[in-house]
């Protein structure tokens, strides 16, 4: 495998997603043609290493585990969309994850979303009680569909995806979904026939939104 190929990879895999644009690719790796970065992508995909999707380059998902390292999918913010928002073909990138900073469970079954608002920023998410702020990105078990009182989950109602906490009344048969906020939110109050889709469960909360302050 040529040099370029190398870099390529590497790089990939320490960013786990990247555009599809030749000469920025190039200047990361140290590659002064656009033609020539072109050639070894063409080259890597016909080895199915790599991959392009949705205008990303990304690793084949065969590649994109590690021993001690997990691509996770990230879906951007979490905001109108359909129920098939959290789709593969919407994946808008990868972000690589310490095993060890996972929560248990089965983290090929997680992704990531953005929270965006202060409609959670006093929820307690476990197990360290963490608030879901502007800008965090939540982890979410996409295999925990069916909540129990007082999880936090993603839902999607007519369209909109949302973070709340889930409650359920048998004896109304009312689904509501809570906001934990220091501002005033109402709660959504839902029947359980309702048209609701739960995409997952959060499961804990990456603080990353101090970063940019």
């Amino acid at each position: 495998m040529s040099s370029v190929q190398n870099k390529l990879l590497a790089l990939l895999r320490d960013q786990g997603a990247l555009p599809l644009r030749y000469r920025e690719l190039g200047r990361r790796i140290g590659e002064q043609y656009p033609q020539t970065v072109k050639h070894h992508i063409e080259v890597l995909k016909k080895k199915q290493l790599i991959q392009e999707k949705n205008g990303l380059l990304v690793l084949n998902k065969k590649d994109l585990n590690s021993d001690e390292f997990l691509n996770l999918p990230f879906y951007g913010i979490a905001k109108a969309g359909p129920a098939t928002a959290f789709a593969d073909d919407r994946i808008e990138g990868y972000i690589k994850i310490s095993r060890n900073a996972l929560p248990k469970g089965n983290i090929k079954n997680f992704f990531l979303i953005q929270a965006s608002g202060n409609s959670m920023n006093q929820a307690e998410v476990e197990p360290n009680k963490k608030s879901i702020e502007d800008g965090d990105i939540v982890i979410i078990n996409a295999k925990e569909q069916t909540p129990q009182n007082g999880d936090y989950v993603v839902s999607i109602i007519d369209g909109c995806a949302n973070i709340k906490k889930f409650s359920y009344n048998p004896h109304d048969n009312q689904v509501v979904l809570i906001s934990e906020s220091s501002d005033k939110y109402f709660p959504i109050v839902l029947h359980e026939t309702d048209d609701l889709n739960i995409a997952g469960k959060v499961v804990d909360v990456l603080k990353l939104s101090n970063l940019n302050k």
